[in-house]
């Protein structure tokens, strides 16, 4: 649980206006679900847990604006139950738009719910997540040769803009945690916006390879999927030292090295997977 001045920080940060239609994963007691309510939200709660899931139905269900689903988010289909409530919404004269989504975080399943999320520009058009103060900075430090900077700092930029908004001492949590939390938005991009590589699944293949090691240089980092001259070519093509290092690249430039070792095939398929 969390002190309710932080919730309507959340709602703020999010410009939550009356209509808006989000998506809160984990909504727990249901405090951040009331805030977003109260400025006239309608809102999807992903809930794991049986208990809690019925708690939130049972506390929202004379507002009319809250949707219950009963689910773990890592397992939902989401593409799938998006489209079930854009018919529901519709049927209900409700305007259907692109989805924030608003969620104060289990601190261990960030990752993989940034990962879910931001992909999705099509369907989602903001996040602001409340969760654990060091995940925020790896989320967001864009500087290369930081000691945050990895593969996630490069997903993150590669599909949104993404901003530190404010510290949440831990002392406005309840149990009290031994770390403090973070408030960090993303402005989700659409495809039109992503930098231009023939594969987006291709290109962090080549990005995770180069991080799963990060101070090994590039040429023998990405040994095992290039033979060491294309390597080499494609460095000195892009204006990189032979010697360069994954933590020393930015997107810009990765995206520009993905390319100059791409260019050598005969086909580029698109992929937006």
């Amino acid at each position: 649980m969390v002190n309710n001045e932080i919730n309507e920080k959340l709602v703020e940060c999010a410009n939550i206006q009356k209509g808006d239609i989000v998506l809160e994963i984990g909504p727990g007691t249901g405090s951040l679900t009331n805030s977003l309510v109260e400025a006239g939200a309608h809102v999807i709660a992903v809930e794991k847990d049986p208990a809690m899931a019925e708690l939130i139905m049972e506390r929202f269900q004379d507002s009319g604006l809250v949707e219950v689903v009963n689910e773990d988010f890592m397992k939902w289909r989401i593409r799938t139950s998006i489209e079930y409530f854009r018919n529901h919404y519709s049927a209900k004269g409700i305007p259907f738009k692109q989805i924030k989504v608003v969620s104060n975080l289990p601190f261990n399943i960030t990752t993989p719910v940034v990962k879910r999320i931001l992909p999705m520009g099509d369907i989602f058009s903001s996040m602001v997540l409340l969760l654990q103060d060091e995940a925020a900075y790896r989320l967001i430090d864009m500087s290369p040769q930081a000691s945050n900077y990895r593969s996630i700092s490069l997903f993150v930029q590669f599909f949104s803009v993404a901003q530190y908004e404010m510290k949440v001492s831990r002392s406005n949590f309840f149990p009290r945690p031994n770390v403090d939390g973070a408030i960090i938005s993303f402005n989700i991009k659409s495809a039109l916006d992503y930098p231009s590589v023939s594969s987006t699944k291709s290109f962090f293949t080549l990005v995770n390879m180069a991080f799963a090691e990060k101070r090994k240089m590039l040429r023998n980092s990405l040994e095992h999927k290039h033979p060491p001259a294309k390597i080499r070519n494609a460095l000195k093509s892009v204006n990189l030292d032979e010697t360069a290092r994954p933590a020393e690249l930015t997107l810009d430039q990765f995206v520009a090295l993905y390319n100059a070792l791409d260019a050598s095939k005969e086909n580029h398929p698109v992929d937006c997977t």
